[in-house]
């Protein structure tokens, strides 16, 4: 994203999904004609679930957007610590509205990781140079970055509901192409170009070719098989490969102290994703 500074954030969400919602359907289009062939049954989706896809597409559209506007507006550090919050609204959201309340040491984790967030987020603000650049307004970019967490946390608790039922190679072309037609309209409302020029074309395709289909296609096909807050705490790790990417792209280079703060960051994923070992069963004594 901060490889095209000048592109609208509308311009590179749009391209990143739809690229990968066309990559993507002719798998999804293959599966509907062929069904599943483990069981025999139709691949169709529901109306329903076709209906929460296409929701879980706005909100992912709404994240893209509000994130790649808050990178406009602060350091890349910053913004990707607070837009890695998501595991906490995950966590209430899954509790709350599907009545899967975590594990007691999922919060303890989750506290652990945050304080490393928080760590990091202080540390850049108290720095001496932080590396960002004039005209930045990092209190808007601060809360874009927030509201992102807060949309990524319902895309992903949506899609936690529709993959138990819908397979992945059918939901990850809708969804991104859902995602794509809310980017359209909004990018027509707000006069935004759909279609990247400039050094914003190798930046919207390796957007669509890495994070997209490798990363968030990825965590959409685990999904099914791990808790959505399992899920969303392993994207605290983000923060960690952002500033080394920002280090080594942007000259954002970290201090020491940021990096102990990352260390505790996945000090607390590894507490957050770690699963209660089973008490082994005690054998029947015979009378």
């Amino acid at each position: 994203m901060r490889l095209a500074p000048d592109a609208d954030p509308l311009t590179l969400a749009f391209g990143r999904v739809f690229i990968a919602g066309v990559v993507l359907l002719p798998f999804g289009l293959r599966a509907l004609q062929t069904g599943d062939t483990q069981t025999g049954q139709s691949a169709m989706p529901s109306r329903r679930d076709i209906v929460l896809t296409c929701i879980a597409g706005v909100f992912l559209a709404l994240h893209f957007y509000a994130w790649f506007s808050s990178l406009q507006r602060t350091t890349v550090m910053r913004s990707t610590v607070l837009v890695c919050t998501t595991p906490v609204w995950v966590g209430l959201l899954e509790g709350l509205v599907l009545r899967r309340p975590p594990p007691r040491r999922y919060w303890p984790g989750i506290g652990i990781a945050l304080m490393g967030i928080i760590g990091l987020t202080l540390g850049e603000t108290l720095g001496a140079d932080t590396g960002a650049a004039e005209g930045l307004d990092p209190a808007a970019g601060d809360s874009l970055a927030l509201l992102g967490s807060w949309l990524g946390a319902s895309y992903f608790v949506i899609g936690s509901v529709v993959r138990q039922r819908v397979g992945i190679a059918v939901y990850g072309p809708l969804v991104c192409l859902a995602a794509a037609a809310a980017l359209f309209v909004l990018a027509a409302v707000q006069g935004a170009p759909w279609i990247p020029t400039g050094p914003a074309i190798a930046v919207v395709l390796a957007m669509a070719a890495g994070p997209q289909l490798l990363g968030h296609v990825g965590f959409n096909w685990a999904v099914r098989y791990i808790p959505a807050r399992v899920i969303a705490s392993m994207i605290l790790l983000e923060p960690v490969g952002a500033s080394v990417l920002a280090a080594v792209l942007l000259h954002e280079l970290p201090t020491v102290e940021d990096c102990g703060w990352g260390l505790l960051l996945l000090i607390g994923v590894g507490v957050a994703v770690s699963q209660p070992q089973p008490e082994p069963q005690k054998e029947a004594v015979n009378p």
